[in-house]
């Protein structure tokens, strides 16, 4: 179970709690809110220059949001002791990464993006986050990165996908394998 903070006053507080973690400090929360609109604004000007509709850049930008933010907050200690306590550590990992269904959606609202390609990395991705959250704790990392160095050569040499939407695959193997089903590097608060 994880470990009870005090509960949020505010709306703002609260946002931030769901969308950083529990008890982030003011740095994780900046840094990783910054990441998230530097990679909407990147998903944005690359799904504009590659000639997609107003709504397929909007979708991109969220995904960038998540995706690029997602990936720093995933690396924050705070996101570590909300994932990575208790005895449904595991279950709560593997069910994160589940939920990840980007790649899919994104095959069914933009057809130059393949199904083949969002199936293989989200299967891939599902299987890797099992192996991964049910390992001992010293074979956690290396298969982390042995599947995370896979994924991310298939995404980039064997499946198809458009140049514009490239990104997509590897920063969200980076999110999901290397950020959050590895444990930070303290699950202590700090203060600042």
């Amino acid at each position: 179970m994880t470990p009870s903070l005090p509960l949020s006053r505010g709306p703002a507080s609260r946002l931030n709690d769901l969308l950083i973690a529990p008890g982030a400090t003011r740095m994780e929360s900046w840094l990783s809110y910054l990441t998230a609109c530097v990679g909407a604004g990147v998903a944005a000007i690359i799904g504009a220059a590659a000639g997609y509709s107003v709504p397929i850049v909007l979708v991109l930008a969220v995904l960038g949001f998540d995706l690029f933010g997602g990936a720093v907050v995933n690396a924050t200690a705070s996101a570590s002791r909300r994932f990575h306590t208790g005895t449904a550590a595991a279950r709560r990992q593997v069910t994160f990464v589940a939920t990840h269904v980007h790649l899919l959606v994104l095959a069914l609202i933009l057809p130059a993006y393949p199904w083949s390609t969002a199936i293989a990395l989200y299967a891939g991705t599902l299987a890797a986050a099992v192996v991964i959250a049910t390992a001992s704790p010293t074979l956690k990392r290396p298969l982390a990165f042995a599947a995370a160095t896979g994924l991310l050569v298939v995404a980039v040499t064997v499946l198809p996908a458009p140049t514009a939407l490239a990104w997509l695959a590897p920063v969200l193997v980076l999110k999901l394998l290397l950020g959050h089903l590895l444990p930070g590097p303290s699950t202590t608060r700090e203060t600042s």
